[in-house]
């Protein structure tokens, strides 16, 4: 996985900037304030999903000054032939895409949302661990700058532990630990809400089997009462048909005497309209005879009314073409004028215009002329100029202008040189009373020989005084300890005490003994000394061999760096490049080095040297700049020569594209002229035609008077036609009606008739008394309906009531049997929370951190070593406490914290982040100043560890990243980049690997 590009725009003080990264270390330089740790902070934030507020406190902060919307895109590569662009937006609306390549496009991904990004862009990565990409960046791939020591140099060992439990993910463990603390009280609790619950319960499930029973009888009783409601109901149908029946007669007779007066009212309605409709047919027949005698003129009045209409369009036109007459005659005298007078002012415009055309050609003659003479002055004097010019490139590309480049190396070398003399010379004094020493570990062998000898014996002695003492004892029980039986000396009185002598002889002999291990033991001991220390010794003399021979490395790079810069060479070239110049000869003298001494001599030496170099090289850079300046005059006066031929051309020009304007201006009226002389023929043809147009309609008002007066004359006739008109056209219509109402009032009157003899039978066949005594019988038989319903409700209620009742007590004691189990559930619940926390939640958490500092120790312990070039081990002990631990009297010393320096816990932190990197699998890394704090020697070995990485040396550590991007000032990264990105000046520069 590697990153292959980044382009900035509108963020911080990267307007538009697109930078390109090479595989293996890119190193990115430049002054304060060009925007260095910028490009990390945008990566994080494009790439791993970092909030701008992690950055700065506002997040229009991250934006460029006066911009409102910022957008930062990465191009990477999580596997060879796959490119990806993930492109984040700053401002208002911001968006997250991620776009794969397809072709010579990238196309876009569709997410449902951020989170769904962020899963795909970890997976490409090779982060998805399930903790956040964001936190992954700022804890361990690309900590802040001002974060990089972070939790390293915490004093508080629990928040430092926290803090590192939590960024190699195992603080999860410690959580659950810490979360499941309240849950076997929890689970305590709720038994005894259960229990409590239960036993609240247990005396109301009791009486359930009692209410089984009163509900069985309250069953019987609502079958009896069913029972006899449903008699009750047959006779209540059995009536209520009978009074149906006798309200159907009723109803008829109701309804027939209802028809009979409703006839009588429609024959009476019938009457007066058939009345009404005989006024309407006289009056339509009395209009047919008025409409015959005005029809004629009505007739004679439309005729003249439509001539009228046709005239009084005539009188329109003639007033519209009296109108056209005047417009045509004004404009036609108005152009005349103006055309005469426009005639005269182009004719004197083309006189004036031909005499600036031949001034203006003499003048571009001389013109040209002078240039000419001019260019010869200017090749002249450019020659002089690039003479001087090729001197003072030729003078920088001497030796003596690349001092400033090769002196730092050469001083470097000394400054190590001196460092190595230093401790050379420590170490030699270390390894001085090797001999010594070494005579005194060879006698080990031979004291732990004599020792164990010693001992032995001694063992031997004990085990002889120890029988004697246990036979003793028995003979003094009266027992023989050879035939296990009583002592027969002892009961005779003759027996002797055998043992005290012994015992006291062997005491005297294990006192020897004693005495003698102990001056063995301590002679052993101090041999042992000597054996530690010899070992340290010859680690010391180890390390000497190594330092001579670095001293000796250094040496020879120094003199081929020397060699580089021979004051021999310095000063034929200088000479030699002089001779082509006006300038004097520099003598020998001037450059001499003769470096001896010690290293910090040598050093005074070359910084003298370098410092009369420096100002040979101004002096004569400056003679040069002098000559060169003395060159550029003629060529100065040249161009403000030509600068006032140019604008006395240009002011030639302006004159002559002036007099092609006045031309082209002069054509156009010219042409404007012509146009207006076609516009007279054309007004006075209009004319003409206008004039016939207005003789044909003359007499058109003597017409219009005669139409008017023959209006007049019938305009009676036609009001009298349209006023009866439309009662004359109605007069079918009204008799038509008057008939249809005459015959249907005939039909009224005969429906009337037959109604009439419908009723009398109607009131003949109906009895109001049967149909009274129906109605009674049915009130008392729906009263007792309504009683037995009464009762049933009561009866139901009463049974719902117990069913309920029923329900709740079996539901009660389904809840109860439950509770009981779950009571038994949970108290295995909390038996297995017990076990979990103790056992495996309390620590684990321990057991992974153990792992991971033994793991990472080991890995950053080499890398250390590398960059300190020292002997001590580091060890990230308890609670991840940086330690040191080295030799010290022949005793193992442990130094952290306060007890180390600013360079040791820099190294330190620097070799447990890379170490750190490598154990998550991270395959890409940013460090941000890395080397504050650093003394030169450890931040050349800082490089050179990084490059050693990167080549996967054994010596420090195997090749594990893909990218390693480093933001730094020093130049000791210059050498060991595969790419040198340089801010704030020069663009990007590629470096080969070393």
């Amino acid at each position: 996985m590697r990153l292959v590009s980044i382009r900035l725009k509108n963020i911080k003080s990267h307007r538009d900037t697109e930078l390109t990264f090479s595989p293996g270390i890119n190193v990115l330089s430049g002054p304060n304030g060009a925007g260095k740790s910028t490009i990390f902070e945008a990566i994080g934030y494009a790439l791993f999903g970092v909030s701008a507020q992690d950055f700065v406190t506002k997040a229009d902060r991250f934006l460029s000054i006066g911009a409102k919307k910022g957008e930062i895109s990465v191009v990477f590569e999580p596997a060879d032939g796959e490119l990806y662009r993930v492109t984040r937006t700053v401002g208002p609306a911001a968006k997250w895409l991620l776009a794969k390549r397809q072709g010579d496009d990238f196309e876009i991904e569709e997410h449902a949302n951020l989170q769904e990004t962020e899963t795909r862009i970890a997976t490409l990565l090779g982060l998805n661990n399930g903790r956040s990409l964001a936190d992954q960046f700022k804890l361990v791939i690309g900590p802040f700058q001002n974060d990089f020591l972070g939790p390293f140099v915490i004093k508080q060992p629990t928040a430092r532990q926290n803090a590192f439990d939590q960024i190699l993910g195992i603080d999860a463990w410690r959580r659950t630990y810490d979360g499941t603390k309240s849950i076997a009280s929890a689970i305590q609790s709720r038994s005894e809400v259960l229990k409590a619950e239960i036993a609240g319960r247990e005396e109301q499930v009791a009486a359930l089997p009692e209410r089984v029973q009163e509900l069985k009888a309250l069953k019987v009783g609502e079958q009896e009462k069913v029972g006899e409601l449903s008699a009750r109901q047959a006779e209540v149908a059995e009536v209520s048909a009978r009074i149906a029946a006798l309200d159907g007669e009723k109803g008829r007779l109701d309804a027939a005497q209802a028809e009979v007066q409703a006839l009588e009212e429609r024959i009476g309605s019938g009457k007066e309209h058939v009345a009404s409709q005989q006024t309407l047919v006289e009056q339509s027949r009395a209009a047919s005879v008025v409409l015959g005698s005005a029809r004629a003129g009505k007739e004679c009045f439309d005729r003249a009314e439509q001539e009228l209409k046709e005239l009084r369009t005539k009188e329109q036109a003639k007033l519209q073409l009296e109108r056209k007459k005047g417009e045509i005659e004004k404009e036609l005298s108005a152009l005349c004028a103006t055309r005469d007078a426009e005639a005269r002012e182009v004719a004197e415009l083309r006189q004036g215009i031909d005499a600036d055309a031949v001034k203006l050609s003499r003048e571009e003659l001389a013109l040209t002329e002078a240039r000419g003479a001019l260019q010869q002055e200017e090749s002249a004097a450019r020659r002089g100029l690039a003479a001087t010019e090729a001197a003072l490139a030729g003078f920088k590309s001497l030796p003596l202008l690349q001092i400033d480049t090769r002196l730092p190396y050469l001083l470097t070398a000394l400054d190590r040189q001196a460092a190595l003399a230093r401790e050379a010379g420590d170490k030699e004094r270390t390894v001085s009373g090797a001999d010594a020493v070494r005579r005194a570990a060879a006698e080990a062998p031979a004291l732990k020989r004599q020792l164990d000898e010693v001992q032995a014996g001694k063992a031997r002695l004990l085990g002889q005084k120890q029988s004697l003492l246990e036979g003793k004892e028995k003979l003094s029980a009266g027992e023989c300890p050879f035939f296990g039986e009583p002592c027969r000396n002892l009961e005779t009185g003759g027996g002797a005490d055998p043992f005290s002598d012994r015992i006291a002889r062997l005491d005297r002999e294990i006192s020897q003994l004693e005495a003698k291990s102990a001056d063995l033991a301590a002679a052993l001991t101090a041999a042992e000394r000597a054996a530690n220390e010899l070992v340290a010794i010859e680690t010391t003399a180890a390390d000497l061999a190594k330092l001579e021979a670095e001293k000796a490395q250094l040496e020879r790079e120094f003199a081929e760096r020397r060699e580089q810069m021979a004051p021999k060479l310095i000063l034929e070239t200088l000479n030699a490049f002089l001779a082509s110049t006006s300038l004097a000869q520099v003598p020998a003298g001037a450059v001499v080095l003769d470096l001896a001494g010690t290293p910090a001599e040598r050093r005074e030496q070359l910084e003298t040297w370098g410092r009369k170099l420096k100002t040979l090289a101004a002096k004569v850079e400056a003679d040069l700049n002098r000559e060169q300046a003395a060159a550029r005059e003629p060529v100065l006066a040249v161009e403000r020569k030509k600068a006032g031929l140019d604008a006395n051309g240009n002011e030639l020009g302006r004159f002559r594209t002036e007099l092609s304007a006045r031309k082209e201006r002069l054509a156009v009226r010219e042409k404007a002229i012509a146009a207006r002389d076609e516009r007279v023929r054309e007004l006075q043809e209009t004319l003409q035609a206008r004039l016939g147009e207005l003789s044909r309609l003359e007499d058109v008002t003597a017409q219009i008077a005669r139409t008017e007066g023959e209006l007049e004359r019938y305009r009676k006739d036609r009001d009298t036609f349209i006023a009866n008109e439309a009662a004359a056209e109605q007069l079918a219509a009204h008799q038509e009606r008057l008939e249809r109402y005459q015959q249907r009032l005939l039909q009224l009157q005969q429906e009337r008739e037959a109604k009439h003899g419908e009723l009398e039978s109607l009131k003949q066949s109906y009895d109001p008394a049967r149909h009274d005594a129906a109605k009674g019988a049915r009130e008392q038989l729906l009263g007792r309906m309504a009683t037995l319903e009464a009762e049933l409700a009561g009866l139901k209620e009463n049974a719902r009531r117990l069913e309920g009742e029923v329900e709740m007590l079996t539901a009660m004691a389904e809840e109860v049997r439950k509770k009981t189990a779950a009571i038994g559930k949970l108290a295995r619940q909390g038996e297995m929370v017990k076990l979990l926390r103790n056992q495996v939640f309390k620590n684990v958490s321990a057991q992974l951190s153990e792992r991971f500092r033994e793991e990472i120790s080991f890995r950053a312990d080499r890398i250390y070593r590398s960059i300190a070039e020292s002997d001590e081990e580091l060890v990230w002990g308890e609670n991840y406490q940086v330690v040191l631990r080295d030799m010290a009297d022949g005793a193992v010393r442990e130094r952290s914290d306060d007890q180390l320096s600013g360079g040791q816990m820099m190294s330190a932190v620097v070799a447990l982040r890379l170490a750190l990197l490598q154990t998550i699998g991270a395959r890409i890394a940013f460090f941000d100043e890395p080397t504050s704090n650093l003394d030169a020697e450890r931040r050349e070995n800082l490089a050179k560890a990084f490059r050693a990485i990167d080549l996967g040396k054994e010596e420090v550590t195997e090749h594990w990243y893909d990218q390693l991007f480093l933001v730094s000032h020093d130049v000791s990264f210059t050498e060991i980049t595969d790419q040198m990105i340089q801010l704030g000046g020069d663009q990007e520069q590629g470096h080969s690997s070393v």
